[in-house]
């Protein structure tokens, strides 16, 4: 696997069996990960149609997480919806991210581990609009999704650097 891209489900706080077939790993809203239908390595070479198919036209070696959230919401004038991200479910989804990094072996950077909204501007793959995730916890509206995506990068690869490296020798 090559990349990790982070979306929000558009959904309730809970985890749907529409978000198990799109994701890998979902992060409900009292922060639990539940695995999606498919395995990451589902999607490592897209055939047919056993895959997490979660970002238009960049699916293969991508993993696919989510939070379950965000129903509702409204980019502008801005509404984080009924559902918004929860605190403790932004904690639990950054540590998957980075558990998730470290497993892979994915470099944290912004061609690496980026949201839904970063993948336009930054691979230019077209994305139809999409906004996820421009908007987290304690700010007052969305913002540059790759300012919101360094904001989170920073977060996951303090915990990566956190987790214990396997020693090559003795």
């Amino acid at each position: 696997m090559k990349r990790i891209i982070m979306h929000w489900s558009a959904g309730q706080s809970t985890v749907s069996d529409l978000d198990r077939e799109h994701y890998h790993f979902i992060v409900d809203g009292h922060g639990a990960v539940v695995p999606g239908r498919y395995n990451p390595e589902a999607n490592e070479v897209i055939r047919g149609g056993a895959y997490a198919a979660h970002t238009l036209g960049c699916n293969t070696g991508s993993i696919g997480v989510a939070v379950a959230a965000m129903a509702g919401a409204i980019e502008r004038p801005f509404s984080a919806g009924r559902c918004p991200i929860t605190g403790p479910q932004l904690e639990a989804f950054t540590s998957l991210i980075a558990d998730l990094a470290h497993t892979y072996g994915i470099a944290v950077t912004r061609k690496t581990i980026l949201s839904h909204a970063e993948v336009q501007p930054t691979l230019g793959i077209h994305q139809r609009g999409k906004w996820d995730i421009a908007w987290l916890p304690g700010m007052k509206a969305p913002a540059d999704p790759v300012i919101v995506g360094d904001r989170l990068r920073a977060e996951i690869a303090a915990k990566l650097a956190k987790i214990p490296r396997k020693r090559l020798f003795g």
